[in-house]
């Protein structure tokens, strides 16, 4: 399903505009990035996506359902999902156990309730055994399989954080700085899965500040500025424009 923004706006105070009437779509099985200098307002037009907050005006509709006013729960459970910049992994479980844990996510319950261990559920079929053995395998994560998320390398964590966003069934991924602060090893990895999933059907938008990363991954780059949005076909398009480059850098 395409994801619709319709005139979004939003403000944190009055007379302090984030969002200036933003109007965007994202077509199924494609890869956007979105791009802005700190504080361009990229991780609060996440936020209203995924229902932490709400607009002052505007609708997003995915498909057809309007999600405008919908809790996160509800919205996860149309089938987007989301990264953090914190990861949010359970650190007290094993990396198959976090995979587990967001395959079998029930999308009704109060999610600090569902991390908290003594809630876990443990793998209950071989069906959901097979799954969490794949997924551990697609993201590279075979060596640490039964490591602690907190004993993984940060690189880990991130590719981690990415499994169980898949694991969780979501068709649109939010993806929040993904490769921020990791290795190039990793970086490859992580290009590599996004691109996989895109070839699997997903839709995928990623904030990022590396713009290598962006060049080699995305089919469009939103940038985002003084609270309204430009659109770019590409990284080099992008780089040819003086006054989003002066913005940026």
């Amino acid at each position: 399903m395409n994801l619709q923004l319709k005139h979004i706006s939003f403000s944190h105070s009055p007379g302090k505009r984030i969002l200036k009437d933003i109007s965007l779509s994202l077509e199924e099985q494609k890869i956007y990035a979105l791009m802005g200098s700190n504080g361009a307002g990229k991780t609060t037009l996440f936020n209203l996506i995924s229902g932490f907050i709400k607009p002052q005006s505007g609708e997003i509709f995915f498909g057809e359902i309007n999600l405008t006013y919908q809790k996160p729960y509800k919205i996860n459970r149309q089938g987007i999902g989301r990264t953090f910049q914190d990861l949010r992994l359970i650190n007290k479980l094993s990396v198959k156990e976090n995979i587990v844990l967001a395959m079998q996510q029930n999308p009704t319950d109060n999610w600090l309730t569902a991390m908290l261990p003594e809630n876990f559920h443990r793998i209950t079929n071989a069906a959901q055994e097979k799954k969490a053995n794949e997924i551990v395998e697609q993201f590279f994560l075979s060596d640490v399989i039964n490591s602690l998320a907190a004993e993984i390398s940060y690189g880990q964590q991130k590719l981690l954080s990415l499994a169980c966003c898949v694991a969780n069934g979501a068709n649109l991924l939010l993806l929040d700085e993904a490769v921020a602060g990791i290795q190039p090893e990793y970086r490859n990895k992580i290009a590599m899965l996004i691109k996989q999933l895109k070839e699997q059907g997903k839709t995928i938008l990623l904030i990022e500040h590396n713009t290598d990363f962006i060049a080699d991954v995305a089919d469009k780059i939103f940038f985002l500025h003084d609270g309204e949005i430009s659109t770019f076909e590409n990284m080099e398009t992008l780089r040819k424009d003086k006054q989003v480059m002066e913005a940026y850098i």
